[in-house]
């Protein structure tokens, strides 16, 4: 499931977030993808209960959030 993020610190910085939180995320960052359009990408395997996604959902706006305040 990709999530476009835009720039490359800004999704390297979620990733490390989710990443410490025990969720399988990448950083996907140019050449791999165009300039500007770098983007998480968020494995969720048929393991995965509502509440892991619940949590994922919330660890992600909390996230976004702290960036973007930052």
């Amino acid at each position: 499931l990709p999530l476009v993020v835009g720039s490359d610190a800004a999704t390297m910085a979620l990733a490390a977030r989710l990443q410490a939180q025990g969720f399988d995320v990448r950083g996907i960052r140019p050449p791999t993808v165009p300039e500007g359009t770098a983007r998480l990408r968020i494995s969720v395997t048929r393991n995965a209960s509502l509440g892991d996604i619940d949590r994922l959902g919330a660890a992600l706006a909390a996230a976004q959030a702290e960036l973007q305040a930052a």
